[in-house]
């Protein structure tokens, strides 16, 4: 039990590791250390060149006619059935329009260990219709659980015998090189392989069998599909002719190597064409008890898987937020920074405002001054003149007194005098009032 926890631990962290070194992801249908078809992740450098796809209900609504326009895509093989209930619930949209658009067509099922063969071939054989195959019958056979090695080769040759006998031709089987070495092996020899390896390198076989198709990886893009698309492409050599379903017809008599399916009987192969056969209650226990162990150490592995990437999504989360609180800091220093530069202009603009309304304030304050003591100046001088008009009317009222006075005085003594001295002071007085009106002129 700790063995098969290490083991599946390591295939994790492998898986893990390789993951985070290469770009494109892809699923391999089966794990290459585990016979029981568990799917692991591995991490491949995809290719180019493909040759046709396969589909489902996984890649929802597919645009055909854009699909058309890839010339590369040669072929489309739909999932018809799973079990011997479960149908495809886009089969027929697929179908019908990928066979309107001209491409070749083939249909597949999905082998489960939980159901008779001939009830799921039951299934597939209502769903898939003769007349609208282009091409051979696929049966996908990926998982054994609760099955034996013998029991399962058993139930896959039955399933391909009934595909036979209905559609009168062998189907592909599709699996793992994985699973074909350690669980089909060379009893299926004589059947087309389809082999899923997601790699860049070709699927090898341990018993030198022919392989017709490769499935190299489930990470595919094509347009009118919005989802991942698997792509394969032919063997060297081969070509679409090697899988169309009108080619490999074989008679209704069956070949000598192969007997009625209902026939117990011992096969050139060493199989048995028999459904699987039913095991005894203490079988089932033993089984049970060992697909529940298993299931515990998966659960366990799981668990470990879990809570290492939890913890790895934790400490990324953690750093995630280290990361962004240093953003902040870093933008809040930053606007900070911008914030002081913005309020050092502001203050830098508000002095220079204030400056220059100082100064302006100044200038007003100095022509106000000028203008006051131009007004005082004026003032002055209206005074200064008004003083020397009023001297000057003092004075000439003085002088007209003074002359007024002596005139009366002349008159005065002009009366006391004979008339001729009076005519002569009369001259004289005339003579003065000439010299003082004179006088009064000049001032």
């Amino acid at each position: 039990m700790q063995r098969l926890i290490y083991l599946l631990t390591t295939i994790i962290f492998a898986a893990t590791t390789w993951a985070a070194s290469v770009p494109v992801a892809v699923t391999v249908g089966q794990d290459d250390d585990n016979d029981d078809g568990h799917v692991q992740k591995i991490e491949v450098g995809e290719r180019r060149h493909y040759d046709g796809i396969d589909v489902s209900d996984h890649q929802k609504r597919i645009d055909w006619d854009e699909v058309a326009k890839d010339k590369d895509v040669k072929y489309v093989y739909i999932k018809a059935t799973e079990g011997a209930t479960y149908v495809s619930n886009l089969y027929r949209y697929n179908l019908e329009n990928a066979r309107k658009h001209g491409i070749k067509v083939g249909s597949y099922h999905f082998l489960r260990t939980g159901s008779r063969i001939r009830d799921q071939f039951d299934n597939f054989k209502r769903v898939v219709k003769k007349g609208e195959q282009d091409l051979l019958p696929v049966l996908d056979v990926e998982v054994r659980q609760g099955w034996s090695n013998q029991q399962m080769r058993d139930s896959v040759k039955l399933f391909c015998d009934l595909i036979e006998d209905h559609y009168g031709c062998r189907p592909l089987i599709y699996t793992s090189s994985s699973f074909y070495d350690n669980i089909l092996g060379r009893a299926f020899n004589a059947y087309p392989l389809f082999i899923a390896r997601y790699s860049n390198t070709q699927p090898t076989l341990k018993s030198a069998t022919d392989w017709v198709m490769w499935q190299f990886s489930e990470r595919g893009r094509i347009r009118g599909i919005s989802t991942n698309v698997d792509l394969s492409c032919f063997n060297k050599g081969r070509s679409l002719a090697d899988i169309m379903i009108r080619g490999q017809r074989i008679n209704n008599k069956r070949r000598a190597n192969t007997d009625l399916v209902d026939k117990n009987v011992e096969k050139p192969s060493g199989v048995k064409v028999k459904e699987a056969p039913t095991m005894s209650k203490q079988q089932e226990k033993e089984l049970k008890k060992k697909q529940e162990k298993e299931q515990k150490a998966r659960e366990r592995a799981q668990k470990l898987a879990q809570e290492e990437a939890k913890k790895k999504a934790e400490q990324e989360r953690k750093q995630k937020e280290k990361e962004q609180k240093l953003r902040e800091k870093e933008l809040k220093q930053k606007q900070e920074q911008n914030a002081r530069e913005q309020e050092h202009q502001r203050q830098l603009q508000k002095r220079a405002a204030e400056q220059k309304q100082k100064e302006q304030q100044e200038a007003a304050k100095r022509q106000e001054q000028a203008n006051k003591q131009q007004e005082r100046q004026q003032r002055a001088k209206q005074a200064q003149e008004q003083q020397k008009a009023q001297q000057s009317a003092s004075q000439q009222k003085r002088q007209e007194q003074q002359d007024k006075l002596k005139q009366q005085k002349q008159q005065s003594q002009s009366q006391n005098l004979p008339t001729r001295t009076r005519a002569s002071v009369a001259s004289s007085q005339q003579k003065n009032k000439k010299t003082n009106k004179s006088s009064a002129d000049n001032d």
